[in-house]
């Protein structure tokens, strides 16, 4: 089971890293293994029903409103 901070670290890691938010997407139980996380069935479903790309704008504009730098 990963802990709050790990599952933190996962999607950190998904919203930087396009290769891995691919396998993500594509076999996330393989992809987190791969990065040395073991999740419950219950985290696994909670991470499937993430939506990277709206995270990754949510994201991107609370920088812009923080930092007023548009990283897209």
């Amino acid at each position: 089971m990963a802990t709050e901070r790990e599952m933190q670290e996962l999607l950190g890691r998904a919203l930087a890293d396009e290769a891995f938010r691919a396998r993500l997407l594509d076999d996330p139980r393989q992809a987190v293994r791969d990065v040395g996380y073991e999740l419950t069935e219950e985290q696994l479903a909670a991470l499937k029903m993430i939506d990277t790309q709206t995270l990754a704008e949510a994201l991107d504009e609370r920088l812009v409103k923080r930092t007023g730098v548009n990283l897209g």
